[in-house]
């Protein structure tokens, strides 16, 4: 099953005009401004990647359950985590780490020893029903939903 992101206003006002400006500066730089050529490679090189990325993560991040897996999808990234790996899931108390959640309102899950993903599903109660019945009865904790 495919749920999107749960998307803040605050951090669309935050990523896209940076991105927007990114991918703007870096595909004008080198028409409008008079430079030299290590400059007209070196500017869009750096500032287009970011653009595309921020605008790409802002479109393109999904959470999928499957039979065996929850694969993260962020932009370019994936990350696939096996669903009996999952030890417990809670309400993330630190909103502003990077992660692949586009909200102050995430969720943090921990697998494996020590292992943790920062997620923010738009429906989480439907995600993690759907989770504790791929699990079974292996999640030991569901804390603050």
């Amino acid at each position: 099953m495919k749920y999107k992101p749960k998307k803040d206003l605050w951090y669309g006002l935050m990523l896209l005009p940076i991105s927007l400006f990114c991918l703007l500066f870096g595909l004008i730089f080198p028409f409008y401004f008079e430079a030299d050529v290590v400059a007209v490679i070196v500017i869009p090189t750096i500032f287009f990647p970011f653009g595309v990325y921020g605008i790409w993560c802002w479109f393109g991040t999904s959470y999928l359950i499957n039979e065996e897996q929850l694969v993260i999808k962020q932009g370019p990234f994936r990350k696939a985590i096996n669903i009996n790996e999952i030890e417990f899931i809670e309400k993330n108390s630190h909103p502003l780490l990077a992660s692949a959640a586009l909200t102050f309102d995430s969720y943090v899950i921990q697998y494996k020893p020590y292992k943790t993903v920062i997620i923010a599903p738009e429906e989480i109660e439907s995600f993690v029903e759907v989770l504790q019945i791929r699990i079974g009865g292996h999640v030991n904790k569901i804390k603050g939903m």
